[in-house]
């Protein structure tokens, strides 16, 4: 073969070479275009994922804090009848109320009806304790058994205002199972940091 013939393969090689390289060149200088494009996709999407859990975040916190005053102030009346003045009384009437659930669970709520006397006179009262009158359970189908109609029984009242009264006086009237609630705003404190960390990690990369 002449050497013609090598010379003119040598450069077609060549020229294959070098398209190749272009098209090379021409396709990182797409991806290099299009990344801008997919770097504010990525941002709007993690704000939308930020705005979510800010919302989540809100609406978790605002129940908690509402849930978390009623208990707590429960507990604290409780607390407070410690030093309440002890009478005499005596069962006129004890029942559980029921309520079922969509789930098909039946919930328990014990109410007791008594009388007690403070310096002669004679006082109506139906609070067994300030947080067990907003507590129910599943396990107290039975607990009327506890004050059947016509047991004496002690009553705590308060001394500047003997209408009012209970039957559990300070940490025996509270309820430890409604406890458990305040799990939920630990719970809302963790979303709460998780948000706040979120949001300084997209600002930052912004």
């Amino acid at each position: 073969m002449s050497n013609n013939f090598w010379e003119d393969e040598l450069e077609k090689k060549s020229e294959e070479d070098f398209e190749k390289e272009l098209d090379e060149i021409e396709k990182d200088s797409r991806e290099i275009r299009d990344e801008p494009e997919n770097t504010v996709e990525l941002n709007e999407a993690s704000f939308g994922g930020i705005a979510t859990l800010w919302f989540f975040t809100i609406v978790w916190c605002s129940a908690s804090f509402f849930a978390t005053v009623i208990i707590g102030s429960d507990m604290i009346a409780d607390i407070g009848t410690r030093n309440w003045e002890s009478a005499d009384g005596i069962v006129e009437n004890s029942y559980v109320s029921t309520s079922t659930d969509g789930e098909g669970g039946t919930t328990y709520c014990l109410h007791v009806d008594y009388q007690y006397t403070v310096d002669g006179r004679v006082y109506d009262g139906n609070r067994i304790s300030y947080s067990a009158d907003n507590s129910c359970n599943s396990w107290s189908a039975n607990s009327d058994d506890d004050y059947p109609e016509g047991k004496k029984i002690t009553v705590y009242y308060d001394p500047s205002n003997p209408s009012e009264s209970v039957l559990l006086s300070g940490l025996s009237g509270i309820d430890f199972f409604i406890c458990c609630f305040f799990i939920f705003p630990l719970v809302g404190l963790l979303l709460l940091f998780g948000s706040i960390n979120a949001s300084i990690g997209y600002f930052k990369q912004r």
